[in-house]
């Protein structure tokens, strides 16, 4: 019944449209015109418009996806181009960009997880960096992925200097986190806001790489040493990408430093 209901409206329609003199036929075509067949029409006209419109808000949302996903792409690519543009007083080093995709280890002891190993060259003992400073150390790999020992976990150690007058100590952390540079004797010329890098010593990273500043001068029980407290240029647990450094060194000598 339902689909015979449009064509009896139809037939009824004409019947009406034939039926009485031409005059009143004309009035009636004009009248039916007026208030059915135009709204009708534009009813039609709009849908289709709407469909249209319909249509090209799909495609400029995907244009929109695209130029976004771009701009992304174009952003990290920044980024990464920012972090390997190092503005160091160092020889240029063959490095490998990672992404941090996890911890390992209770806040202040944690270790980061990155996404590169064995299968792209990532050894033990390889140092990590930022675009701003130290990061750590490698100190296990897998196929696909690597473990690192941030600076500022209290395993670590590293042979530093001051970048002013090459005065040797030994990077140290506290189980807070808080950074050092010990091994400094009574007396010797440091000053707060001296700069701390990485020294020759250091059998993980080359010579000359940010640490951070003096900000804290603390005397040794032992009256013989002080040590420098340091705000470090990178806190590793900020970040979420960091380059990795094809450096090897033969032998370590922190631990003889630490044992004169």
């Amino acid at each position: 019944m339902r689909k015979k209901l449009p064509f009896l409206v139809y037939f009824i329609l004409a019947l009406l449209l034939f039926l009485g003199t031409n005059e009143q036929r004309i009035k009636k075509a004009n009248f039916i015109s007026k208030t059915i067949y135009s709204p009708f029409i534009n009813s039609i006209r709009k849908i289709e418009n709407l469909f249209e419109i319909k249509k090209q808000n799909r495609l400029l949302s995907d244009q929109i996806a695209q130029k976004t996903i771009k701009v992304r792409e174009l952003e990290q690519n920044l980024s990464e181009l920012s972090a390997i543009n190092i503005n160091f007083d160092i020889k240029p080093q063959k490095y490998e960009l990672a992404e941090i995709i996890g911890y390992n280890g209770r806040f202040h002891e944690r270790n980061l997880i990155i996404d590169k190993g064995l299968l792209d060259g990532i050894k033990k003992d390889f140092p990590v960096i930022y675009s701003n400073g130290i990061v750590g150390k490698v100190i296990s790999t897998s196929q696909n992925y690597s473990i690192v020992l941030p600076f500022n976990h209290y395993n670590f150690h590293l042979g530093i200097m001051l970048k002013r007058n090459k005065l040797q100590g030994i990077l140290e952390s506290n189980i807070y986190g808080k950074s050092y540079m010990t091994m400094v004797k009574l007396g010797a010329d440091i000053k707060l806001g001296d700069v701390v890098v990485t020294s020759n010593i250091s059998s993980i990273f080359p010579k000359g790489y940010p640490v951070g500043t003096v900000t804290k001068l603390i005397e040794e029980p032992n009256k013989l040493f002080v040590k420098a407290e340091i705000s470090t240029f990178v806190d590793p647990s900020s970040l979420d990408q960091i380059i990795i450094l094809y450096f090897e060194k033969d032998r370590s000598y922190e631990q003889e430093l630490k044992n004169n």
